[in-house]
């Protein structure tokens, strides 16, 4: 399960998260993985200091990118940079849910 700003159901987004896992996991854990792709929020204020300096700095540097070259993640987090906001549905779990009680009556 992922939790990001970024929007789940946009293709590019999913693409970007399935390269960045293809990145982070084994191929063989990566094959056998059921994937969820839920969106979150964020409170900058509530971020530490060493937290908010990070996205600053990624704030920063994202904007430097021309626009036409920004991915729909790195536009999200433009638009809500230094703002509160919260994209959590908790229908989207659901998938997740029906899945788990799949693999328990296969056990």
């Amino acid at each position: 399960v992922t939790v990001g700003l970024a929007d789940p159901s946009e293709t590019e987004n999913r693409e970007n998260l399935r390269a960045s896992l293809q990145r982070q996991l084994p191929a063989g854990l990566l094959g056998q993985s059921k994937l969820f792709h839920l969106r979150g929020g964020i409170d900058y204020r509530k971020l530490s200091f060493s937290h908010r300096t990070v996205m600053a700095l990624l704030y920063r540097s994202l904007r430097s990118i021309p626009a036409e070259k920004q991915t729909a993640e790195n536009r999200a987090l433009i638009e809500t940079y230094g703002r509160h906001v919260d994209f959590t549905d908790f229908n989207s779990l659901e998938p997740i849910i029906r899945e788990i009680q799949k693999e328990n009556r296969a056990l």
